[in-house]
C-alpha cells in the first residue's frame, strides 16, 4: 500500500502543459454558492455598530479564492466600493492582515508578501527565504507573473537590489525556474555524478564551491535530488543537512536547509515552521497567517497531518492555545478542524 501511495504522490496530472500536483486543501469551494447573498451579508456586517466580525470570518474563510473573487465583484456592484478597502476600514491588526490576504489570489498573496519582505530599510530575510525556497517551479512562475502585474517590476530586479553574494545568486537561480521536470526514467549515473559533485564541492575540499551546489539544487528535479541526497551519504561522512551546516553560514545556510527540507518533505517543513512560530507564549502572527493563508487551498490538510505526527498535538489545539479573539476564530476556520 505504501508503494501505491508513494506512486500516487509522485503522479502529476498533465493539464495544458502544467503539471498539477494533487492538492490537500482545508478550504474548498462551498456548495450552493450565492455571491450576491454573501456580499450583502458582508455589507451588513461592516455597517453593524462595532462590526460583526464573525459573519465576515464565516464567509471569507469558507470560500475558495475563486469564490471570494466573485463575492468581491458583487460587493463592488452593490456597495459601490472595493471590498478590500471596506475591510481595511472596518478591521484592524492580525485579523485585518489575514482577511485582506484571503482577498488576493495565492500567487498575488505570495507576490505581495515577497514585496513586503524587501520594502523599505532592511530586508526580512526569513520571509524571503521561506517564499523563494519552499515554492515549487509552477508556484514560482505564477508568483513572478503576479509580481510583474502588481508592481510593474521584475521580482529578480528587486531580489538582486536587496541581497548580495551567494545568497543573491541562489535566490536568483531559483526564481529563474529552470528546474527539470520529474522524469519516469531514473538516471543512476547522473544521481551518482551529482552526489559526488556536491561532496567534492563542499565537505571534501577546503572552502566551498557554492556555485556547484546552487546549480544542482536549483536545476535538478525534486525526485532526482531526493535520490542524490541518499547517494550523497555513501560519499560523505555527513548527510546533506549536516554538510550545509558545516560549509556555509547565515542566510545562505538557512536557504540551503530550507530547500533540502522542502525537497524531503515540504509539508513537514511548514508544520515545523508553524510549531516554531507558536512555541513561546504568544504567536509569531505574521508567520502563522502567511502559512495558513497561502497553503489552505494547497496542502494544509497534509501540513496538519505532519504537525500531529511530529509534535504529538494537533495544529488546531496549538492555534487555540497561542492565539485569541477573532483572529483565532479565523485561523481555526482556515485550519478546518481538529485531528
Amino acid at each position: 500500500m505504501a508503494l501505491v501511495s508513494e506512486f500516487l504522490g509522485q503522479l502529476t496530472l498533465s493539464y495544458g502543459g502544467v503539471s498539477l500536483l494533487p492538492k490537500f486543501p482545508t478550504v474548498v469551494p462551498v456548495r450552493d454558492f450565492d455571491p450576491a447573498r454573501d456580499a450583502a451579508r458582508i455589507e451588513t456586517a461592516i455597517k453593524t455598530k462595532g462590526v460583526d466580525e464573525q459573519t465576515i470570518i464565516d464567509i471569507l474563510t469558507r470560500r475558495s479564492a475563486e469564490q471570494r473573487r466573485e463575492v468581491a465583484f458583487e460587493y463592488e456592484r452593490i456597495a459601490k466600493k472595493d471590498l478590500s478597502v471596506a475591510l481595511k476600514g472596518a478591521l484592524s491588526g492580525a485579523l485585518e492582515a489575514l482577511l485582506l490576504g484571503l482577498m488576493k489570489s495565492p500567487a498575488q498573496y505570495d507576490a505581495s508578501e515577497l514585496k513586503a519582505s524587501m520594502k523599505g530599510l532592511g530586508t526580512d530575510e526569513e520571509t524571503l527565504i521561506e517564499l523563494v525556497c519552499s515554492r515549487n517551479k509552477e508556484e514560482l512562475a505564477e508568483i513572478k507573473k503576479a509580481y510583474r502585474e502588481m508592481f510593474k517590476k521584475e521580482v529578480e530586479k528587486d531580489i538582486s537590489g536587496d541581497t548580495s553574494g551567494n545568497f543573491a545568486k541562489l535566490l536568483l537561480a531559483l526564481v529563474q525556474t529552470k528546474r527539470d521536470e520529474p522524469s519516469n526514467v531514473v538516471d543512476y549515473q547522473k544521481i551518482d555524478d551529482d552526489a559526488r559533485v556536491l561532496y567534492e564541492a563542499g565537505v571534501k575540499r577546503k572552502g566551498t564551491d557554492v556555485g556547484s551546489w546552487i546549480s544542482i539544487m536549483s536545476q535538478r528535479s525534486i525526485p532526482h535530488l531526493q535520490k542524490v541526497f541518499e547517494r550523497y551519504k555513501s560519499y560523505s561522512p555527513y548527510d546533506m543537512k549536516e554538510s550545509i551546516r558545516k560549509e556555509v553560514k547565515g542566510d545562505l545556510e538557512k536557504s540551503f536547509l530550507t530547500l533540502v527540507e522542502c525537497f524531503e518533505n515540504r509539508q513537514l517543513y511548514f508544520a515545523n515552521k508553524l510549531y516554531e512560530a507558536m512555541k513561546s507564549k504568544g504567536a509569531k502572527e505574521k508567520v502563522v497567517t502567511r502559512i495558513l493563508v497561502s497553503r489552505c487551498e494547497v496542502d494544509l490538510m497534509r501540513i496538519r497531518t505532519e504537525f500531529k505526527r511530529q509534535h504529538k498535538k494537533s495544529l488546531y489545539q496549538t492555534i487555540a492555545e497561542h492565539t485569541k479573539g477573532d483572529y483565532q476564530k479565523a485561523l481555526l476556520s482556515l485550519c478546518g478542524g481538529d485531528d
